[in-house]
Order: structure tokens, then sequence, then C-alpha cells
């Protein structure tokens, strides 16, 4: 996900617009509505804001693909505040427009779009509070999160191997964040391929997911346990990487990674995702006061570790792969 936006929100306040209700008429009367959507991280200095738009009334599909009917440009005063726990303000920052150039085909207009910018540290003890202010009609939007908070990977062990052992499960494990409440633990593998007839080494991974996992408390108490399959390991090999690629494949390292989401964004994740019910209407899930969308944080923990040698064996011992000895195998 990029960080200005992940495209999959405004897909679903989109769908929330123009499905499954059977009473939704798009030429009723005119009502403008300001959809919010921003994801805090504490490790990154500089942070962006999605904010446009949406409207009840008129022709809402050709409405969103005008710039100038779905962006608010220079017209709002956008600024994120933070607050201690004795309810002092400690922080401002404040917010300004920018323009992205590579927003994905879709409903909205593009590929250029008005996000909104904002730079400074985030303290993760402090609750922010976001205010959005039309200038000119006066409309206050306000939204407040906590920050996740820094984590621990427990296992694999810092300076230990990636195995994967036929036959074996290993175990992942790490401590609950302070203001989490989902993870989504994925195993990346690193990789190198030589085209045949050059020197070229052109890097690749993939991703192998371990699935999303649930924290029983938002305090930091505890951790998360899950057991990594070997034999799974090497039947994601098989499906991920091209049988017809011509020359030859070095192993690299292997990166543990949990992305730990705040309170809201996990609350936002399973109000607006996918539902088997027959029943097609659900409520919609914001945070925003006057408002509509997400205003939460996330927190990325990665161990990245060397592949164990035994395990580089199997995988060259899979011919189809064409994997051979590795320099960053050791």
């Amino acid at each position: 996900m990029k960080k200005y936006l992940p495209a999959v929100f405004l897909f679903t306040i989109i769908l929330s617009f123009v499905s499954c209700e059977t009473d939704f008429d798009i030429e009723a009367d005119w009502k403008e509505i300001t959809i919010v959507y921003g994801l805090l991280d504490q490790r990154d200095t500089t942070h962006y804001l999605r904010i446009n738009k949406a409207f009840l009334g008129g022709n809402a599909l050709e409405i969103v693909k005008i710039e100038d009917s779905s962006s608010y440009k220079n017209a709002l005063e956008v600024v994120l505040e933070g607050w201690d726990n004795n309810n002092t303000l400690q922080q401002t920052i404040t917010f300004d427009t920018t323009t992205i150039s590579d927003k994905d085909t879709g409903l909205w207009y593009n590929p250029y779009m008005v996000v909104y910018k904002g730079s400074g540290l985030i303290n993760d003890d402090d609750e922010y509070r976001l205010k959005i202010t039309n200038t000119l009609t006066g409309k206050e939007i306000t939204a407040k999160t906590n920050i996740v908070k820094d984590f621990s990977i427990l296992k694999p062990m810092a300076g230990s191997k990636a195995s994967f052992m036929r036959g074996y499960t290993s175990k992942f494990y790490w401590k609950n964040a302070v203001n989490a409440a989902r993870y989504e633990s994925v195993i990346r593998f690193h990789y190198f391929e030589v085209p045949y007839g050059t020197t070229d080494t052109i890097p690749k991974y993939f991703d192998w997911s371990q699935g999303t996992q649930y924290a029983d408390n938002y305090n930091g108490i505890g951790e998360i346990n899950i057991y990594v399959n070997g034999d799974g390991f090497y039947q994601t090999l098989e499906h991920k990487l091209d049988k017809d690629f011509v020359g030859h494949r070095l192993a690299g390292t292997v990166d543990y990674i949990v992305s730990a989401a705040g309170v809201e964004f996990d609350t936002y994740l399973k109000v607006n995702g996918a539902s088997s019910s027959l029943v097609q209407d659900r409520p919609e899930y914001t945070n925003m006061e006057n408002g509509i969308g997400l205003l939460s944080s996330r927190y990325q923990k990665i161990r990245t570790l060397k592949l164990n040698p035994v395990t580089e064996n199997e995988i060259i011992d899979m011919e189809d792969l064409q994997f051979v000895k590795s320099p960053w195998v050791k």
C-alpha cells in the first residue's frame, strides 16, 4: 500500500454508494459529503491524507470523474494535533496540498490527484486529533486515534537462520503491540535471477502470507504465536516461480514481516471486508465526525535472516526451479 492511501479504501467507499442499495438514487437532492483517509506511522516524518468530496445527488458516477467536483484543492485548513495524557497540546502538524501523478485508473479522476501532506515526528505516547476546516463554508470534520507502538519479534531470533524442514513446523512469535488490534504476517523470500547468456543479477522476491491474527488486548500484554509449515514453503516456491525461466537462480535472505493495524483500522476492515452473508446491507464504519472515512495508525516490524544452507540444498534439489549454490548463503 502506498503511504498516501491504499486504493482499496476508495474502492470500498464507492461500493457503499453504488452497490446493493435498492433505494439509492443517483439523481437525489444534492448533498456534499467529505471523505477522509489517513494511516499514521511513527516511523514516518512525512504523512499523507486523502480528502475528497462525494455527493448524493446529481449523477454521482459522473461527478467523481471531474477534478473540480471531487477535490477541495486549497479550500481546506488541515491540522493534526498531538495531545498527551494530561490533555495538553504537545504538537501541531499542518498539512498542505500536493499532487500525485500516478493515481490508478478507476471511478475517481486520474492520474493526477490532490492529496494533503504534513511533516513532523509522531510521538507514540500521544493521542492524535485531526481537524479539517472548510474555509468557504466553515464546516469542520474531526477524528482522533492512538498510535501503534513498537513491538518485538521473538522468534525466529535475531542472528539465527531461516530454516524450512519438510514435515516440520518452525516458530514465528511476536509480542503484542500497544494500541494494535490486528496483525498480518508474511514471509518474504529474496532471490536473484541470472538470465541465460548474461551476467545480470536481477533481484526478485515473493511474499508467502501467514494469515491474519488478532490481539486479545490492546495494552501490549502477551504474544501472538504461529507455526510455519515447512512443506508449505516449498509448495509456495513451486507455485510462485516461473518454470519456463531460462538461466539460473540464487537464493538470498528471508524476511519475517509483521504489520500491526490500529484499533480503528481493524474495525474498518472487519466492517467493510468481504462478506459471505446473503444480507448485503451492513453498517458503515467511520471514525470521522461530520464526515466519512478513517484515521488510524499502523506499524511494521521486519526480521531479516540468512537462509540455512540445508534449506538451500533442498531448493537446489528442486531442479525445475534452476537454483544453484548462492554466495549469499553461508
